[in-house]
């Protein structure tokens, strides 16, 4: 688009918004605006237009700072995940207890030589024998 403007004489909007940041890296993009309407009054410029190349002049600059984004499935910093809350409410619920569950459960460790992970496929495997 600028190099159509610039083909037919006209004005590059995006170069001419680049210089004046250049030249005042102080300046705000409605004062950019009121500059470019006050250089070339006959102009007709899309303000939003205008602020996309303010935006994008200050970046090529160096002018800005860029926030990382989060990725999309990540949790926001401070917020515990939505799955720690119920097992935390669940671990500290006054339930009765079943003594000889437990003692069950001791035995199936002990005879799984205390690794939990075995113990619990093989009450999977018992549970899927059940449901067939």
């Amino acid at each position: 688009m600028a190099k159509r403007a610039a083909a037919k004489g006209g004005v590059v909007i995006s170069q001419e918004i680049f210089n004046l940041v250049k030249s005042n890296n102080s300046i705000k993009g409605p004062e950019v605006v009121t500059a470019l309407r006050e250089k070339y009054p006959r102009v007709e410029f899309n303000s939003a237009s205008c602020q996309v190349a303010f935006a994008n002049a200050r970046k090529k600059l160096g002018l800005t700072r860029t926030v990382v984004k989060r990725p999309v499935g990540a949790a926001k910093p401070g917020r515990r995940p939505i799955g720690s809350k119920a097992t935390a409410v669940a671990a500290t619920s006054p339930e009765t207890v079943n003594i000889s569950l437990l003692q069950a459960a001791k035995a199936l460790l002990i005879h799984c030589n205390g690794d939990a992970n075995v113990a619990a496929q093989a009450l999977k495997q018992v549970a899927a024998l059940q449901m067939g």
